[in-house]
């Protein structure tokens, strides 16, 4: 897990990278390679790696992104894999092993579950390098939550979905808890200090609870996403109190990881 303090440093990183390199809220990726003689090259890498930093004999350092994974210049998947990688160079820690040959290179694949403490700090930078704190704040997203505020943040900075949840549940206005699943399977979840502090009904890496909307989502294999439905607290939770004001869920189903996004809050 990363520290509050480690997070804070590396958010500052980012943050300080991303203030050159930004156009109508869209971080830069290929300039800010450049002006660290990066070079990268979009090939085919089968089912291998999303993204990859190799440093040379010669102590220059190289991106490969595989095409094959949907890791191409334009898309959400291959702005997060170029990201990826570009904190493994700009984080120290990461990037003076491979120059000093203590660690090979590794091929990083995106799946959003738990990799190891190396790979959830480049997550973290990434998230932080294509949607800064002071931009992100600025989108206007209407009022109330649903599954369009993130769309529409989605759209502004040209990121996945998936992406652009994991940022809100950290910077975001509203209180939310996102399930992540796979065949009907609790793949990963994350929440807001703002949220309940309440256990689940189920655990990672076993079937969703069946009264959720996420639980009936897999039985419509053709959908996309549900509309806004109002849940009882106790179809996900073991509730400690009574809560005041309605719980929401909403799912989506994201193409570029495969996974259904449920989106849990409250009015």
């Amino acid at each position: 897990m990363i520290t509050a303090l480690r997070k804070t440093n590396l958010h500052k990183l980012a943050a300080f990278i991303a203030e050159d390199f930004t156009s109508q809220n869209i971080t830069q990726l290929e300039k800010i390679a450049e002006s660290e003689d990066i070079s990268v090259y979009y090939d085919h890498y089968e089912n291998n790696f999303d993204g990859m930093l190799v440093c040379d004999e010669e102590n220059n350092f190289h991106i490969h992104l595989n095409i094959d994974r949907g890791n191409t210049p334009d898309s959400p998947r291959g702005r997060f894999s170029f990201s990826h990688e570009l904190a493994h160079y700009f984080i120290e820690e990461h990037r003076i092993p491979l120059l000093k040959g203590e660690a090979a290179p590794h091929g990083s694949l995106h799946d959003f579950e738990h990799r190891g403490l190396v790979e959830d700090e480049a997550d973290y930078f990434a998230g932080c390098l294509l949607m800064p704190e002071k931009l992100f704040r600025k989108v206007p997203t209407g009022k109330k939550f649903s599954l369009d505020t993130i769309l529409t943040l989605s759209g502004a900075f040209h990121t996945s979905v998936l992406a652009t949840v994991l940022r809100f549940v950290e910077i975001g206005t509203h209180e939310i808890c996102v399930v992540v699943s796979e065949k009907n399977i609790a793949k990963w979840f994350a929440k807001n200090s703002e949220f309940p502090d309440w256990a689940f009904r189920f655990k990672v890496h076993q079937a969703l609870p069946p009264s959720t909307v996420a639980g009936e989502f897999f039985s419509k294999p053709d959908a996309k996403y549900t509309g806004v439905e109002d849940v009882e607290p106790e179809n996900w939770f073991y509730p400690r109190w009574q809560p005041k004001t309605q719980m929401h869920e909403q799912c989506y189903f994201s193409d570029s990881y495969g996974y259904v996004i449920s989106l849990i809050w409250f009015d």
